[in-house]
This record gives structure tokens, C-alpha cells and sequence, in this order.
């Protein structure tokens, strides 16, 4: 198989399962909360966002931005196709923006002998930044467009990405294992 849709599909599929895990056990728990507006205080997808991307490079980012706009449209249902897709497409530029930058800095988390994707230290830098490029991407797509000129915008949208991408990431270092020793038992 092509390995661009290999990835693609990985990458698809990885996000969808962050938004859907996100729909079912964060929304119901952050109760009625405007998520469109403010964003989730714990903002799974997030991680469907950044891990593909340190992992598998560009490659990954189209697959991201398509994964958002049909998640947003189809599984969320939301009111307002406009703000969805200008959220998503900041939200996806800003993983565009930090992977260029890192790889403009020469520290690619994929190929870089500096910064590696298994540092958990260097994955931790990344999500941050991307997080705050999409906070304060979306917090001045707000006070712009919907003159919501409130901090908290951009502060939410922070903060529930690093958490939702830790949570997932937390996640994945606890169940792959349980799915290797699973694989080796089954052979």
C-alpha cells in the first residue's frame, strides 16, 4: 500500500477514535458548556492532532484536517458549518505551523539527531506549542470575527489541549504494551 495512505488511514482513523472517546466520556462530564465557543477543558482529539504528526511528519495532515471537518459536521451535528470549519482549519494549521517551525529549526521530531518522538520530553514540547498556537489562533479568530474578545478563549483552548493530548498519550503508553503481550500470547 502507498505509504501516504497508510498514514492517512492511521491517522484517520486514530482521530476519529480521540473525538468519538472525547464525545462519550469528557462532553457529558463538562455539562452544558458552549465547546464551540470556549473549547473542552479536556480537548481529546487534540492528541489526534499532534501524535500523528510527530510520527509520521506532513504526511498526516491532511488526514487531520479532513478526520476534523467531518467529525465536527457529522458527529458533533453543530449549528454553525462556518465557525466549525475556521476553527478546524486553525486548529490544523496550527499543527502545520509547528511542524514547519520545528523542521524550519532543524529539530523534525521524526528525523532530528536533537529532538526525538520517543523523548517524551521533546513529545511534551511539541504539544505544547501546538496548543498554543491553536489557543491563541482561535482566541483571535473570536475576538475578530464573533467580538468575544475574552482571554479564557485562548486560555481553554490551551489548557484542554495539553490535557486532552496527555490523557491519550498516557493512554497509549498503557494499553500498547497490554496489546503486545496480547499479540505474543495469541502466536
Amino acid at each position: 500500500m502507498n505509504k501516504f495512505i497508510e498514514i492517512s488511514v492511521y491517522t484517520f482513523t486514530f482521530h476519529v477514535l480521540c473525538y468519538v472517546l472525547w464525545l462519550l466520556f469528557v462532553t457529558p462530564v463538562e455539562g452544558p458548556t458552549n465547546i464551540e465557543s470556549l473549547g473542552s477543558l479536556a480537548y481529546l482529539p487534540h492528541a489526534g492532532r499532534v501524535l500523528p504528526v510527530i510520527f509520521f511528519g506532513w504526511q498526516a495532515i491532511p488526514a487531520i484536517f479532513i478526520a476534523e471537518l467531518l467529525e465536527w459536521e457529522y458527529l458533533w451535528q453543530g449549528t454553525d458549518f462556518y465557525r466549525t470549519t475556521i476553527a478546524s482549519s486553525i486548529s490544523s494549521a496550527a499543527v502545520l505551523v509547528a511542524w514547519f517551525t520545528f523542521r524550519s529549526l532543524g529539530v523534525d521530531l521524526q528525523y532530528s539527531k536533537v529532538l526525538s518522538n520517543t523523548n517524551w520530553k521533546h513529545v511534551s514540547l511539541f504539544i505544547i506549542f501546538v496548543s498554543l498556537l491553536n489557543g491563541l489562533g482561535n482566541g483571535g479568530w473570536y475576538a475578530i470575527v464573533y467580538d468575544q474578545t475574552d482571554a479564557l478563549i485562548s486560555i481553554r483552548f490551551l489548557i484542554g489541549d495539553i490535557v486532552g493530548a496527555t490523557i491519550m498519550l498516557t493512554l497509549i503508553v498503557i494499553l500498547y504494551p497490554l496489546f503486545m503481550n496480547f499479540k505474543n500470547d495469541q502466536s
